[in-house]
């Protein structure tokens, strides 16, 4: 029986794909981004659920997209992460493609790809002013094209760029990276498909969609208002006690009972990503009543106030980590000065509720 959990809505999934479609035209195509461990839900479920509704998954590494090309076969993978060799024979074998940004990255794919006699088709990373990977200027971009021709088992399929901003439909950094893309990639072949918006740009820069768009928090319900979120995160009341007023809880001395209380222990902590921080007015669902966390969080348990919370039980659950505006990544993340991302991906080990799964 397992202490904590976690679910997955597949119902808000369709929902939020549902509502990316509509914002795009028919003929981008949709690379949904999976990497560690697709935000820390779970890369295969959500794979298997979106391997007819996407066009490509994104990973940060070869190791990350080979265990889901190895179950899901038909699946086009981009490892969009640097360059590596960790893997990359079996990654080569099993058709992924990956991302380069230099000669020397594309020597290394040539000499396997003859080795083998097989076509590696790659994609250019290109820097538009991330300034973090990829061909940052003209003259090394037209460079590499030009040496290209002298790599005939190595086919350039797509080129794309990371933008560093973009939540506003203003914002001179977004604009000034799509200048860069364009002059970079204006003279390419019309069948090298280009990939340059994120989740958000998709929204707030429609005219920068280009043939493919990488989608990875909206998917998981965050960054546009109309999207729903769809992990759940629940753990187990271990126990229930009685608190006097004045007596200190948990461990310090900053924790101190104002009045009489009723608590609950419960059976997670920041060992399985719920952030110290969150201690501080933060709170948890129980008969989806707000639960105040009144202790420091400790490393596998979480005490919380449930005084005016009728019909508690020791072994009932309480909801973590919620789909709602009343407890969701967002909820967490503004309280501990950070960004929903991290509250995801804090929970990847916590293990999937099984029987959710397998019902899609």
């Amino acid at each position: 029986m397992k202490n904590y959990i976690k679910i997955l809505n597949f119902d808000n999934l369709q929902h939020n794909i549902n509502y990316i479609k509509s914002k795009i035209p028919k003929n981008v195509k949709i690379c949904a981004v999976v990497k560690s461990d697709a935000y820390g839900h779970g890369a295969l479920p959500l794979c298997k659920f979106l391997l007819d509704k996407v066009d490509y998954f994104a990973f940060s590494s070869n190791e990350e997209a080979i265990k889901i090309k190895r179950k899901l076969p038909s699946s086009h993978c981009l490892v969009i992460g640097p360059f590596s060799l960790n893997k990359i024979n079996d990654a080569l074998k099993l058709g992924i493609e990956v991302s380069i940004e230099n000669i020397s990255q594309l020597a290394i794919l040539e000499r396997k790809a003859k080795r083998k006699n097989i076509i590696i088709p790659f994609h250019i990373k290109i820097d538009t002013g991330l300034h973090r990977l990829g061909i940052d200027n003209k003259k090394k971009f037209q460079n590499f094209l030009n040496e290209l021709n002298n790599y005939k088992h190595c086919k350039l399929v797509g080129v794309f760029s990371h933008i560093g901003s973009g939540e506003k439909t203003t914002c001179k950094r977004t604009l000034k990276q799509a200048e860069n893309f364009y002059y970079l990639t204006n003279e390419l072949q019309k069948d090298i498909f280009k990939h340059f918006c994120n989740s958000i740009n998709t929204f707030t820069h429609p005219q920068y969609l280009f043939d493919m768009v990488r989608i990875g928090i909206a998917i998981y319900g965050y960054g546009n208002p109309n999207l729903k979120p769809i992990l759940s995160i629940k753990a187990r009341i271990v126990a229930i006690k009685t608190v006097n007023k004045g007596e200190k809880i948990g461990y310090g001395n900053e924790h101190k009972a104002k009045s009489n209380l009723k608590t609950a222990t419960i059976n997670i902590g920041y060992g399985q990503g719920l952030p110290r921080l969150w201690a501080n007015g933060g709170y948890v669902l129980i008969n989806n009543q707000k639960a105040p966390i009144i202790a420091n969080i400790c490393m596998d348990m979480t005490i919380v106030d449930i005084t005016n919370i009728l019909n508690v039980k020791i072994n009932d659950f309480a909801t973590i980590l919620g789909t709602t505006k009343k407890l969701n990544a967002n909820t967490i993340a503004k309280t501990c000065s950070t960004i929903p991302y991290e509250i995801l991906t804090n929970f990847r080990n916590v293990p999937l509720l099984q029987n959710n799964f397998n019902k899609k």
